[in-house]
């Protein structure tokens, strides 16, 4: 299969994630990545330059939802029209960092899906160095509903799957705009957040957060290393409630026409460089 895009580029621009200990976390997020602290509306927003994340009172693990941007007007409303043709319903936009033109859909693990246009205004000056907000990843029990809807519902494109000797997929890479991936989902025993990510510059930025990391006594969990899918050095953190917290780099951007890859599920496919990190 020979993956192209023909659908208006999205790019993630926050998430909610929920959290039974929200101001912990709101804190974690102040101090690990240079994030400030607001009110919105019942929610707590960390914001710097290119990345915000939401924290609301809820079960611990779940994602509130994630929330994308398209460049334009056009972009939106094409995106508008396609779910119209595929009977997709469109439900209200729960964001209040995007106005009233944006839209929202549930994929069948009841995850929601935020699309809108960039909203006005400045993040909040930060002291940490770059790093932009990027993708996010989720784990499902039933992968192959989750791939129908992304890929054929949504129209998002799937550069590389990850399938086991005998055939079935055990993960799946999606991808909204130029980027390997905005999204990535993986087969587990349970439906929940697996991690979120933030694209920096280079290897030496990647030197410099895991250096802040530890100033903070905050423990590297996994890496550094390099994934197969997409190619990009990353290494992870949790945080305070223990959500994955990946800082990447060298992510692959995708040239259209490119083959389909399927990886098997080994350890190699998720770290080049060593121990990988199974879901199931």
């Amino acid at each position: 299969m020979v993956t192209t895009r023909t659908n208006n580029p999205a790019q993630l621009n926050h998430i909610l994630i929920l959290s039974e200990n929200p101001q912990t976390l709101s804190n974690f997020y102040r101090d690990a990545l240079g994030m400030t602290i607001s009110k919105s509306k019942d929610l707590l927003l960390c914001e710097a330059p290119q990345r915000r994340v939401l924290i609301g009172q809820g079960a611990s693990h779940e994602l509130g939802y994630a929330a994308f941007t398209f460049r334009d007007a056009s972009g939106l409303a094409s995106f508008r029209e396609m779910l119209r043709a595929t009977k997709t319903p469109a439900r209200p936009s729960p964001s209040s960092i995007f106005g009233s033109e944006a839209l929202a859909v549930m994929d069948p693990d009841n995850n929601v899906l935020v699309f809108g246009l960039p909203p006005s205004g400045d993040s909040p000056i930060s002291d940490s160095p770059d790093a932009r907000l990027q993708h996010f990843a989720i784990t499902t029990t039933q992968l192959e509903e989750m791939f129908e809807f992304y890929t054929h519902t949504l129209g998002f494109k799937s550069p590389d799957t990850v399938k086991d000797e005998q055939g079935a997929m055990r993960a799946f890479f999606v991808n909204s705009d130029e980027e390997h991936h905005s999204i990535g989902i993986f087969k587990a025993s349970e439906a929940r957040i697996d991690h979120h990510a933030y694209d920096v510059v280079d290897w030496n930025a990647i030197r410099d957060w895991a250096d802040h990391m530890a100033r903070l006594d905050i423990q590297m969990q996994w890496g550094p290393g390099r994934h197969g899918p997409g190619n990009n050095l990353f290494f992870m953190v949790h945080d305070s409630d223990d959500n994955k917290v990946e800082f990447s780099t060298e992510l692959e951007r995708l040239i259209p026409p490119r083959e389909t890859i399927v990886w098997p599920y080994a350890p190699k496919t998720l770290n080049l460089w060593g121990e990988a990190y199974l879901r199931s």
